[in-house]
């Protein structure tokens, strides 16, 4: 997984000093998102505590993170990269010597909170829509990640969008091949 945390909120009152990940969407409209919507951020936010989590357990992947991006680990970085490495406070010969510093930073970290917050703005001016602020359940992010890489890895075939969410159609490349849309098109109306 790769993604970009928006926000991380450090409780300076609490007993409970585990960083609370936020995470923001700006709307067009002046309204809440549908639900389906909602659960996708619940995704992302859940998938995030769980990149966050593994580094603060000294698990970053550094192998997986170097296949995917087709990284050489002992490439030597450039006289400027090891120039700034050492005005920083660590001296880095090559891109594993780097990686291997984050890794060590990361494992400073505690865990995040099992609290999670959605928030919603609206895009013109930024003004706040609502909150939704949510309990991190490991079954259910598991299991969500399961499905989709099922789907991913053809393991399974793609699921039609129930009927209540049929507006995603809208958009959808796969539309006009859709046989769950053409029955309910052809179906006489209940």
């Amino acid at each position: 997984m790769v993604g970009v945390i928006d926000e991380i909120r450090l409780s300076v009152t609490e007993t409970n000093r585990n960083p609370i990940l936020v995470d923001t969407k700006t709307r067009v409209k002046d309204t809440l998102p549908h639900e389906s919507q909602q659960r996708n951020g619940r995704v992302q936010l859940m998938c995030y505590k769980c990149i966050w989590d593994a580094l603060a357990a000294n698990k970053f992947p550094s192998e997986k993170f170097y296949d995917f991006f087709s990284l050489k680990p002992h490439y030597v970085l450039p006289k400027t990269i090891r120039a700034r490495t050492v005005k920083s406070g660590f001296p880095a010969v090559t891109l594993d010597d780097i990686v291997r510093h984050y890794g060590n930073m990361c494992s400073n970290l505690r865990p995040a909170h099992d609290q999670l917050l959605l928030r919603y703005e609206l895009q013109r001016d930024h003004s706040l829509l609502g909150e939704d602020e949510f309990a991190y359940d490991s079954d259910w992010i598991k299991s969500q990640i399961q499905c989709r890489l099922e789907f991913l890895r053809g393991e399974r075939e793609a699921r039609c969008t129930p009927k209540e969410e049929r507006w995603k159609c809208l958009s959808c490349q796969h539309s006009n091949d859709c046989q769950d849309k053409k029955a309910d098109y052809n179906s006489p109306p209940s």
